[in-house]
């Protein structure tokens, strides 16, 4: 089943990427679309992560103890890739091929019955923490490039299992969309001598349209070019290039300002399935020495609100139907 979802302002503009030069459509006239989501539930009994005899098979790390654990790390019994030596491209006939080798591990929130969307200051600040501490212990092995973290929460944003758990992989590569950002930020700095990012921080906290809440060190907002609607990122106001570097006095500030975004998230889209990410620097990188001048470390949280159709499909320009200052007003202004 499918709800019909529309905006109740008329726009119809393409908007250009300032970084990765992408064009979005912003068409608040058009009907769209919207999967219906359901919570899925699965039982304790169905739940893999409640069988500490398997959890503690695939187990890297625990914390704070095995009885009173509340995060355990685990390796992924189905990675998406694989432990092994990083090994030179090949060529097969026209096409270049590279070894997936990586390390793929799944960060298990103890209590079964809680949704990301009910974690607690100090829940999020724990889990900001680890992520921080595994991206510093895999950052230190081979037959990496890029280490990407994520959450998916719902069915319709790819979580497979019910119970609360985010994911971090490693790979050889950069991927595509993080490398037309650093590709986009670095000829912006080569052009303007500037941090891409800073120019957009400083235009959406002098326009404050789009601005949901700040605290001392960090801002969310409804970016302007937004592909996806409600779509939502969160700023250091003390740009890094790098997540891992970011100071720990600054957990509990982030934790602030994710739960901020994801409280109002749900206050507005009924708890809608979600996807949230970091995009950090690569490991690796030939501008590595520069990468702190032009590129800043943030978190971007996508609800899934939308059915791609021939259009998206067809053209890779998003579409989306509701103007980022109406989803920011409405974020902003809700009552929790």
């Amino acid at each position: 089943m499918t709800l019909v979802f529309r905006s109740a302002f008329l726009l119809s503009e393409f908007r250009q990427d300032l970084v990765s030069g992408e064009w979005v459509l912003i068409s608040t006239g058009r009907t769209h679309t919207v999967k219906k989501f359901e919570d899925s539930y699965q039982s304790k009994d169905e739940c893999p992560f409640e069988d500490w005899n398997i959890l503690k098979q695939d187990l890297v790390t625990i914390i704070p103890g095995e009885i009173n654990w509340r995060v355990a790390v685990i390796k992924n019994k189905y990675p998406a890739v694989m432990p092994g030596e990083n090994v030179p491209e090949e060529k097969i006939g026209p096409f270049n091929i590279k070894k997936a080798v990586g390390e793929h591990e799944v960060i298990v929130f103890r209590d079964h019955d809680i949704r990301f969307y009910d974690f607690n200051l100090d829940q999020i600040a724990e889990a900001i923490n680890i992520y921080k501490q595994r991206y510093a212990a895999l950052a230190q092995k081979d037959s990496k490039k890029y280490i990407m973290i994520f959450h998916n929460h719902g069915r319709e944003a790819g979580a497979s299992i019910y119970h609360p758990h985010s994911q971090i992989i490693t790979t050889p590569i950069l991927p595509p969309d993080v490398a037309h950002s650093i590709n986009g930020s670095f000829q912006y700095y080569k052009k303007h001598g500037k941090r891409v990012y800073d120019v957009l921080l400083d235009w959406e906290l002098k326009e404050k349209k789009r601005i949901i809440y700040e605290n001392d060190h960090f801002v969310v907002f409804c970016p302007f070019i937004s592909k996806y609607p409600y779509e939502i990122r969160v700023f250091s106001k003390e740009s890094h290039a790098h997540f891992d570097k970011m100071p720990d006095e600054l957990n509990q500030p982030l934790a602030d300002a994710l739960k901020f975004a994801i409280d109002k998230l749900g206050a507005v889209l009924n708890k809608p399935p979600f996807n949230f990410f970091i995009h950090t620097a690569p490991l690796e990188s030939e501008f590595n020495d520069l990468m702190h001048e032009y590129y800043q470390w943030h978190f971007e949280i996508i609800p899934h609100m939308k059915i791609d159709a021939g259009f998206e499909i067809g053209t890779g320009i998003e579409v989306n139907i509701i103007d980022p200052d109406e989803a920011a007003e409405k974020l902003r202004n809700v009552r929790l």
